[in-house]
């Protein structure tokens, strides 16, 4: 799972799901297998092969996302990690299907684990209210999500959630970019200038990938934001949190 995921290899993903499901049919009650089962099907959601972009072919893996990351908290409740994915999951799946019930409950796995492990799943309250308008409190909560995640990372720097290693080789570049385009919807230039700019600083910058997004988000950070500022939200430009890439930003070695 980590080379193809480390790789950007989704061509491999179906193999991998296809070994880790043979596994876990073995070891029913190991946490780790169902983690990363959770964890493939999140990747296939956020970046889909062609063919698995439709509603019908993305439920599957919606599913399982949920059940195998709804299992591995079960099997081991003190991996606060799991909340910053399981809560999320249920929060989206809650609001396709019209379920509050299932959206506070997503809501709730993601306080206790902000309140467990906040450098690790801060970031996903940002995920969780980067879609909704820009001037809501709803928003203004991914924001505040932006800012307690930097304060809780610099009480922790040696923290991996905050931190780039072999299993999210630039975590740091990619989370500049979903943090800098959430500053500059909120039109917070200096802001979200000073959040891509960081990025750039990194050690591991030179290797990375995806150093022409960074470059393009700050040539046209002026137009990006008067695009966020319209009240035509189809105009809005692409952001982190909704390209088929997102995973890659900060895994892909």
């Amino acid at each position: 799972f980590w080379a193809a995921l480390g790789g950007g290899d989704r061509a491999a993903r179906a193999g991998v799901i296809d070994q880790l499901e043979a596994a876990e049919v073995e070891q029913p009650d190991q946490e780790e297998l169902h983690l990363l089962l959770g964890l493939a099907d999140l990747w296939t959601l956020a970046e889909p092969l062609p063919g698995e972009e439709a509603p019908a072919a993305q439920l599957p893996a919606a599913l399982g996302a949920r059940d195998h990351l709804r299992r591995a908290y079960e099997l081991c409740p003190t991996d606060h990690r799991i909340a910053a994915w399981l809560g999320p999951v249920l929060v989206r799946f809650g609001r396709t299907v019209n379920d509050p019930d299932l959206v506070a409950e997503g809501l709730a796995i993601l306080d206790q684990g902000v309140a467990a492990y906040p450098s690790f799943v801060l970031f996903s309250r940002l995920l969780v209210f980067a879609d909704e308008p820009r001037d809501s409190p709803a928003y203004q909560s991914a924001l505040d999500a932006v800012v307690a995640n930097r304060e809780a990372c610099a009480a922790t720097p040696g923290d991996p959630a905050c931190t780039n290693h072999p299993r999210a080789a630039h975590n740091r570049e990619g989370a500049a970019v979903f943090m800098g385009d959430a500053l500059a919807k909120a039109g917070r230039r200096a802001d979200a200038a000073e959040a891509y700019q960081a990025a750039m600083a990194e050690p591991g910058y030179a290797g990375w990938a995806f150093q022409a997004v960074l470059a393009s988000r700050l040539s046209t950070l002026d137009a990006r934001i008067a695009a966020f500022a319209t009240a035509d939200p189809t105009d809005d430009p692409p952001v982190a949190w909704a390209v088929t890439d997102q995973c890659a930003m900060c895994h892909t070695r």
